[in-house]
């Protein structure tokens, strides 16, 4: 795994907490907890796709593609509730 694949799995999940950490706002325990649930699933969803992708399955440009669409939507409601 080099050092682009490491990034490209933990992006959302930094761009995330950086948006959690610059709110305005305060969040109770049971947000913040669903916050880090989300995060994971991101990272384990990416840790998927880049292994589909080493495969070299023909379902990774699929998976890829749907969960980069996913992920964005994340950032969305994030970026626009925090």
């Amino acid at each position: 795994m080099a050092v682009w694949d490491f990034i490209q799995i933990v992006f959302t999940a930094v761009v995330i907490i950086w948006i959690v950490i610059t709110s305005k706002g305060k969040a109770d325990r049971r947000t913040k907890e669903l916050i880090w649930i989300i995060i994971g699933l991101v990272v384990v969803g990416n840790i998927a796709g880049y292994i589909i992708a080493s495969e070299r399955s023909q379902w990774a440009i699929a998976y890829n593609y749907s969960f980069a669409f996913f992920q964005l939507v994340i950032l969305w409601s994030f970026a626009r509730n925090f």
